[in-house]
C-alpha cells in the first residue's frame, strides 16, 4: 500500500463499480421460466458484498454501474444499502458524473472498480482507478490499484479492506463486529435508468 493509494483512500467519498467480470466471475446465465420469460441470474459472493457494507457504513457512498439491465442488480443493491444503481448505462463517464452531481462530490473523491475497455472511459473520470486481477491489460495499466483476486472471488471484498486500512477503519469494524455493535443502517436506493452526458 503505498502513500499515493493511502491518500486517495482517505479522501473517497463514493466507490462505484461494474458488475459483471468484477462482482461476478463475469459468465453470464439466463433460465427460462413457466411464461417463456428469459430471466438472468447471477452468482455474487458474499464477502464483497460485506466489504461494501463495511465501507458504506465508514461514510463512503457505494454504487453500481452496468450496461444491463438484470432485476437481480436491484435486490443486490438494495441489500447492501447501496446508495444508487446506473441501469443501461452506455455512457458510463456520464454515470459517475451523475452521481457526482447529485451526492456532491468530485470525480476525484470517486473511485470505480472495472475490468474491461468499455471502463476505460470512467476510469480516466475517477480519481481511484481500481481493478480486478482479471482485468484487461489496458485496464491494468490505468489502474492505481490492482485486486490481487479475480471478479467474483472477493476482489471486491479485498479492495474494501485495503481502502479502510488505508483510511484507519478497518479495525474499527473488526472490533464493532467481534462485540456485536456494528450498526448497518441502510439508506434508500436510488435507480436511474439509462444516462447520457448533458
Amino acid at each position: 500500500m503505498n502513500e499515493s493509494f493511502i491518500q486517495k483512500a482517505k479522501n473517497l467519498k463514493l466507490l462505484l463499480t461494474d458488475v459483471d467480470g468484477v462482482m461476478t466471475d463475469s459468465k453470464l446465465c439466463w433460465y427460462t421460466d413457466g411464461q417463456g420469460n428469459h430471466i438472468e441470474v447471477k452468482n455474487f459472493e458474499s464477502l464483497d458484498g460485506m466489504g461494501m457494507i463495511f465501507l458504506r457504513a465508514c461514510g463512503v457512498r457505494t454504487g453500481i454501474v452496468s450496461r444491463g439491465s438484470a432485476p437481480v442488480l436491484q435486490y443486490w443493491a438494495k441489500m447492501l444499502g447501496m446508495d444508487i444503481l446506473y441501469y443501461s448505462a452506455m455512457d458510463k463517464t456520464a454515470a459517475l458524473l451523475d452521481a457526482c452531481a447529485r451526492f456532491g462530490v468530485t470525480p476525484a473523491e470517486t473511485a470505480f472498480i472495472g475490468d474491461d475497455i468499455i471502463d476505460l472511459g470512467v476510469l480516466n473520470a475517477a480519481g481511484f482507478r481500481i481493478c480486478v486481477d482479471n482485468a484487461v491489460d489496458e485496464v491494468k495499466a490505468l489502474a492505481d490499484y490492482i485486486s490481487s483476486k479475480r471478479g467474483g472471488y472477493g476482489a471486491v471484498r479485498e479492495i474494501c479492506e485495503q481502502i479502510l486500512k488505508a483510511r484507519g477503519q478497518w479495525d474499527d469494524v473488526v472490533r464493532q463486529v467481534a462485540a456485536g455493535t456494528f450498526q448497518d443502517t441502510r439508506r434508500e436506493l436510488c435507480i436511474v435508468k439509462g444516462v447520457s452526458k448533458k
